[in-house]
């Protein structure tokens, strides 16, 4: 939990730091998408719950900051405008180029141009398609998005406004959804659950001292902090040097994944050092880390085992593959995770009721909740509306929406109590799509109602794996209580969005109208392809996939009943729920790293040593954010459409 003095001290969002933070939106994801992402080749800056794009431009404005007051101290920025602007950021993060924006013009695009009589998408599901959220089809249209824009011609507008006016209100009211659940918990979270919000932890101390005289950041000042920035810092100024001398090795420590082999059946596990997860994971509960870790490597175990017995779950013809053996029994430890939380809040949410219904106490508690919970009632049924229009009939509309609610709302709980950005479910448990499809079986659905519910579950609505905003906004409301200022709350929140998705929608399409989609967004539609397969294949739901939801069930439930009786208990039931998606199998090695480095200095200096690391680490980060930027900005100037891929996966 962070110090008293980490809440600001007053809490104000001004407008110019509103202003900013937009403004900084707008240039960054228009930069991103036309000059460093695909205009470069450079890759993607979307990859985490906290994106590369969001926390880059943040520690610029650090050095910006650190100019302006030099130059003219009124101009300066204070803590709390920088932490406003790091905030909406965030917020917006996830929704450019493969985080969101690409997938979704790829799927509305793709159904009636690129059916053929090979895929069968027109004898089995076109006519169920909505073709009102989707763009005419003319070929004006979509001709000219996958193959480019003829010469002298204009992106046609008219036919994307009102589809995107149609997907954006919808995931403006997830938005709502997220912000007002958020506002029911928080205060929960913060008090009794004890959560230590290390995202949030992390600008406050790169911004603690901006407000005194000085011209740095109290951070900044610290020599083991530039230490951890040169760490870093100097080997990818050293690759940015070989760029221009193809001769030269490169140093890969930060930038390239390594594989390490273990003997048949195991799979092999990956070895990445990822600087930006050495510093969250450093602010990140040891026994959460161990977890994550020590889950991480039983499940290379199971699938090995798996392998080596034969084991099947599955009728003929419909066997699950390891992966989703691993979703299943995870999904169920996630919905163990909600409903515990749920019940950990009892006396909370029966407090929160009471104020809501009697008015009696404070004010501002009750706008709140009163707040949280119209809004909440509001947005749902909005985005449970909007999934019908779909074609989705009302059960299978609201049922999906409710386990996509579930997974996004233990995710971002997870996420403010370790600081691991990378904790991300499977694709199978991302919006609930598992519990659907293969516990309640698609042979239970009709056709229109397979179409709608995975054109609504894809990645084309709300993004994926890496949530847009949700994660966020704990963050933000622990900077800046809603009831200080509800008003300006609200326009950080939805300004942030609502600029983030028309901007990076915008680029997106000009990308694809220039550069012809198909060169690289034909991957993005896959949806279209498991909708034939589910047509073509049906799947019920058997007694061994609910076998294994209730084992990942049962499997929190002891985790979390141990730790409630024993609190020495070292194992949290994070770790079966995320224990072999792609961020805790790809960077379990850091994860490992930061947990033997920690345990190392509380045993042997206590509290005092690992207060005393905290600069080293944060420094680790901040001279790979510099790195990337500093190989990115080269590569748009020196090696366009050739970029050097610095942060990946």
């Amino acid at each position: 939990m962070p110090d008293a003095d980490d809440r600001l001290s007053p809490p104000l969002i001004t407008r110019r730091a509103l202003v900013l933070g937009a403004l900084t939106i707008a240039a960054v994801f228009y930069y991103l998408i036309l000059k460093v992402g695909q205009g470069s080749g450079s890759g993607s800056y979307v990859r985490s719950q906290f994106p590369m794009v969001a926390f880059a431009p943040f520690v610029i404005w650090l050095f910006v900051n650190i100019g302006l007051k030099s130059v003219s101290p009124r101009l300066a920025l204070r803590q709390s405008e920088l932490l406003t602007i790091f905030s909406m950021l965030w917020i917006a993060g996830a929704l450019p180029q493969w985080g969101w924006s690409d997938y979704w013009i790829a799927v509305v695009a793709a159904p009636a141009f690129m059916a053929s009589p090979e895929n069968q998408w027109s004898d089995l599901f076109l006519d169920l398609i909505p073709w009102q959220a989707m763009p005419a089809t003319s070929p004006r249209v979509l001709e000219s998005f996958w193959f480019g824009l003829p010469q002298g011609a204009t992106l046609p507008w008219d036919a994307w406004l009102p589809v995107l006016v149609g997907w954006l209100g919808a995931s403006v009211a997830m938005v709502m959804c997220g912000l007002c659940l958020v506002l029911l918990f928080q205060r929960h979270w913060v008090e009794a659950e004890r959560l230590t919000f290390p995202l949030a932890q992390l600008p406050i101390e790169l911004t603690r001292g901006v407000d005194g005289p000085r011209r740095t950041p109290d951070l900044f000042r610290s020599g083991l902090f530039w230490i951890g920035v040169g760490v870093v810092l100097v080997p990818l100024l050293y690759n940015i040097c070989a760029y221009f001398s193809p001769g030269l090795p490169l140093l890969e420590l930060y930038s390239k994944s390594y594989i390490l082999a273990l003997p048949k059946p195991l799979p092999h596990l990956i070895i990445r050092v990822l600087p930006l997860v050495l510093t969250t994971a450093y602010l990140c509960p040891m026994d959460i880390l161990g977890s994550i870790v020590a889950f991480c490597l039983l499940a290379v175990v199971k699938i090995g085992a798996i392998d080596r017995v034969g084991f099947v779950i599955g009728g003929q013809g419909q066997p699950l593959s390891n992966n989703l053996i691993l979703s299943l029994e995870s999904f169920g430890a996630i919905v163990f995770i909600a409903c515990w939380s749920v019940w950990l809040a009892r006396g909370h949410l029966r407090r929160v009721g009471s104020l809501i219904r009697t008015g009696s106490g404070d004010r501002g508690e009750v706008r709140r909740y009163r707040f949280a919970v119209i809004g909440l009632l509001l947005s749902s049924l909005y985005v449970i509306t909007w999934a019908h229009s779909l074609g989705a009939t009302l059960p299978v509309a609201a049922g999906a929406f409710v386990l996509m609610m579930l997974t996004f709302f233990v995710t971002t709980k997870l996420i403010a109590a370790t600081g691991f950005a990378y904790l991300m479910p499977s694709w199978p448990n991302a919006k609930g799509q598992i519990f659907i499809v293969e516990l309640v079986g698609t042979s239970q659905l009709s056709e229109q109602d397979v179409v709608a519910f995975e054109l609504f579950t894809s990645q084309a609505f709300f993004g994926n794996i890496r949530l847009p905003a949700w994660p966020a906004m704990p963050h933000l409301l622990r900077f800046f209580p809603f009831e200080a200022q509800p008003a300006r709350v609200l326009w950080a929140v939805f300004l942030a969005f609502v600029v983030g998705f028309l901007v990076a929608a915008w680029a997106s399409l000009e990308m694809a109208y220039d550069k012809g989609g198909a060169t690289y967004l034909m991957e993005a539609f896959n949806v279209y392809d498991r909708i034939t397969d589910l047509l073509h294949n049906p799947v019920s739901g058997e007694a061994g996939r609910w076998f294994l939801w209730l084992f990942g069930f049962g499997e929190a439930t002891v985790l979390a009943v141990l730790r409630a009786r024993f609190h020495w208990f070292p194992l949290h039931p994070i770790g079966v729920a995320f224990q072999y998606t792609s961020g805790t199998s790809i960077y379990w090695f850091s994860l490992f790293l930061v947990w033997g480095i920690k345990l190392t200095l509380l045993r042997y200096g206590g509290m005092r040593a690992y207060r005393a690391g905290k600069p080293l680490f944060f420094g680790l980060g901040i001279g790979y954010v510099l790195g990337v930027v500093l190989s990115g900005v080269v590569d748009v100037i020196w090696f366009p459409g050739a970029g050097h891929s610095v942060h990946n996966w």
